[in-house]
């Protein structure tokens, strides 16, 4: 299960404006979809959410019965991709995620929430109703200005985070939880709230997974010259990362699975991200995997 509120996207670049759905839980949730999972996404849209967009979750074999529709806007951001600057702004904020009354244990939870739509209590309550948590703190830590422009801020994490098997984060927004700028104080600071992993993302410039074993890796990125539209690799990433750690129990050919998914998926946008031949998927992930350098951890 993955879960967030599904967005639309308002993407603003050189070529014009367009409207894309977009949000962790679609990326994430169409990631794990392409390995075969049997995957639900847990959230709410609005009125204007486009039904074909849901037609074409289904046709990829994605539950959405678990999608709520509410009356009103679906969660919106507008995004501007301009002279190498990437801005977001909060257009609408959608609702809180409420779970079921009645909810099976299943294998794996990923919460990719966008803006502050799981609860402290949310969290609590899917943990029962799983044997394996991740979470992307993304949407946990987001604020907005006078003006919509989101904003990362500090947030005391510690409660939430103990109840999860891998924390992912951007490099930015690790360093702005933890104070700290090495990539290895990072780890150990998410790893010391009993994560059994903890995943640094840093788009082009590759990704560190740290354990609980106190073994650390740097993944690389696979270099790739025409990245189009780097939206949602974070959480192409964490759905491929769960997708492909449930079924091998290797963090570190997750990791590179991840990595060699994100980097196709950067070429295109929406949905259009996962039409990828499965051949030169694992052509990226075998070279990414053959190049993670691996050392341990002063833990």
């Amino acid at each position: 299960m993955v879960v967030g509120n599904p967005t639309i996207d308002e993407l603003i670049d050189r070529r014009g404006v367009g409207a894309k759905p977009g949000g962790s839980a679609l990326f994430a949730s169409c990631a794990a979809a392409y390995f075969g999972g049997k995957v639900r996404i847990l959230g709410n849209i609005g009125e204007d959410y486009p039904q074909d967009i849901l037609r074409r979750l289904e046709s990829r074999h994605i539950d959405t019965k678990l999608l709520n529709r509410i009356r009103g806007q679906s969660t919106r951001f507008q995004i501007t991709n301009l002279n190498g600057q990437r801005k977001l702004r909060l257009l609408a904020a959608g609702y809180p995620v409420a779970v079921p009354r009645r909810q099976a244990v299943v294998e794996g939870v990923h919460l990719g929430p966008v803006f502050n739509e799981i609860s402290d209590s949310v969290v609590k309550d899917l943990r029962n109703h799983c044997k394996f948590l991740s979470l992307d703190i993304q949407g946990f830590i987001r604020t907005t200005t006078g003006s919509g422009i989101i904003r990362d801020v500090h947030r005391n994490l510690d409660e939430i985070l103990s109840h999860c098997n891998m924390v992912q984060a951007s490099i930015g927004e690790a360093r702005r939880q933890t104070g700290s700028r090495d990539p290895k104080s990072i780890l150990d600071r998410f790893l010391s709230l009993k994560a059994d992993y903890a995943i640094i993302t840093m788009g082009r410039h590759g990704s560190w997974l740290g354990a609980q074993s106190g073994d650390m890796h740097f993944v690389p990125a696979f270099p790739d010259r025409e990245i189009r539209d780097p939206t949602g690799a974070g959480d192409v990433f964490a759905g491929s990362w769960l997708t492909t750690y449930l079924s091998t129990k290797d963090p570190v050919w997750a990791s590179s699975v991840g990595s060699g998914f994100a980097s196709l998926a950067s070429r295109k946008r929406g949905l259009s991200k996962f039409q990828i031949p499965r051949t030169e998927l694992f052509r990226r992930a075998g070279w990414v995997y053959n190049h993670v350098k691996s050392s341990k951890m002063l833990v």
